[in-house]
């Protein structure tokens, strides 16, 4: 049986900029002549080449259901993403998100969700608290491609021989180690680069809500 490969995508500021839907914030009817957006460059492309490959895609959206629901529609890209996981779902207003309803929908448990799983988001505090998927955390601007995505992606998948957490300790232990004095990455982090030519520095994070959780991330990510 093949193995599920699952993107969560964080909706605001990772697939693009949607604040200024003033009518799906005020509960108007959409459209409005004040309404506008924007789409990170690149994201239905990006979308599209990935699902050709195989892998899934689900929202995990620190906002409500209701609002992330309609402005999926709203920009149309609502048709890739098999679910869409609200506030209620995924946090409890404090910090970090939970990613096991999106694993649990698709049957998996724990080990594989750690496995299969992988997190796309533009903030720190989006990183999994339950468990420790891998976590790519992208502070870049719109205007930067989502393209790196799937490079990233597709290392990950292919360096752990059908999961991204074998990928990333791969990476890890293959990588250029930098001095680090953070303490949430255990004084550690390492550079390393795709066959693209795309870099980006990755480190085990301490959970400040989860005691013993390591959270493997992705940050600093950049281009040729």
């Amino acid at each position: 049986m093949t193995k599920p490969k699952i993107i969560c995508w964080d909706l605001d500021e990772t697939l693009g900029f949607f604040r200024n839907l003033v009518s799906i914030r005020s509960g108007r009817e959409y459209p409005d002549p004040d309404d506008s957006y924007m789409l990170r460059k690149d994201i239905i492309k990006t979308l599209n080449r990935m699902i050709s490959k195989g892998y899934n895609h689900v929202v995990t959206s620190s906002a409500k259901l209701d609002y992330s629901e309609k402005v999926l529609g709203a920009v149309c890209l609502d048709s890739y993403f098999d679910r869409v996981f609200g506030r209620k779902t995924v946090t409890d207003g404090i910090w970090g998100k939970k990613y096991m309803p999106a694993a649990e929908f698709y049957d998996l448990d724990e080990t594989d969700a750690c496995s299969q799983l992988l997190v796309i988001a533009n903030m720190a505090s989006d990183e999994p608290i339950d468990i420790g998927a891998v976590f790519v955390h992208d502070q870049r601007r719109l205007e930067e491609t989502a393209l790196v995505y799937e490079t990233i992606a597709d290392t990950l998948w292919t360096r752990g021989e059908g999961s991204f957490k074998h990928g990333f300790e791969s990476l890890f232990k293959t990588g250029i180690r930098v001095s680090c004095l953070d303490k949430d990455f255990d004084f550690l982090l390492v550079s390393a680069e795709t066959a693209d030519g795309i870099s980006f520095d990755m480190g085990y994070r301490n959970s400040p809500c989860t005691e013993g959780l390591k959270v493997p991330t992705i940050l600093n990510i950049r281009t040729a």
